[in-house]
């Protein structure tokens, strides 16, 4: 897509998306970005973050614009994927085991941030939705843990670790 279009696709988003829902969207993922989204999102003013990117673990800044990145190992796209995942249970473990690792890492000085993808049309079919209420009790049994969406860590991280 050319870059002139891609800017007015995210405009017209934004205008859509504050027709339908009476605000405009803090935040912006496009799935598959190109060279450009980042700084057509930034140009387009008004996010308090993107996450067309799968770059780190943790939010970072670029040129004052703050990245959450986005995961797709720990996404429930995986079951519509090969070598993707095949029950709740699979989900659950896979969750399960990552979280432990970073638990384990942010006990030991580096806290963490971990994204879980989640769609409803995946998420919500009946075999798969108890391995994510699994996973949510688990990581509740744990000290120290914040279930948050990106809007409001992209709101902690503006005002804890304010761009450079």
């Amino acid at each position: 897509m050319a870059e002139e279009e891609e800017g007015r696709q995210i405009a017209e988003a934004n205008r859509i998306h504050a027709e339908v829902t009476g605000s405009r969207p803090l935040g912006w993922y496009t799935g598959r970005c190109s060279m450009n989204t980042q700084h057509l999102v930034a140009e387009e003013g008004g996010f308090l973050y993107s996450s067309d990117s799968y770059a780190d673990d943790l939010p970072y800044w670029v040129n004052r614009h703050l990245v959450i990145p986005y995961t797709l190992d720990s996404n429930d796209m995986r079951f519509a994927t090969p070598q993707g995942l095949n029950t709740g249970e699979h989900f659950f473990q896979y969750l399960k085991d990552s979280f432990d690792c970073v638990y384990e890492e942010g006990k030991r000085g580096s806290p963490k941030m971990m994204s879980v993808g989640l769609h409803c049309r995946l998420i919500g079919r009946p075999g798969r939705a108890l391995g994510l209420a699994k996973f949510i009790d688990h990581v509740q049994a744990h000290d120290k843990v914040w279930i948050a969406k990106r809007i409001d860590i992209a709101r902690h991280w503006h005002k804890t670790f304010p761009a450079p």
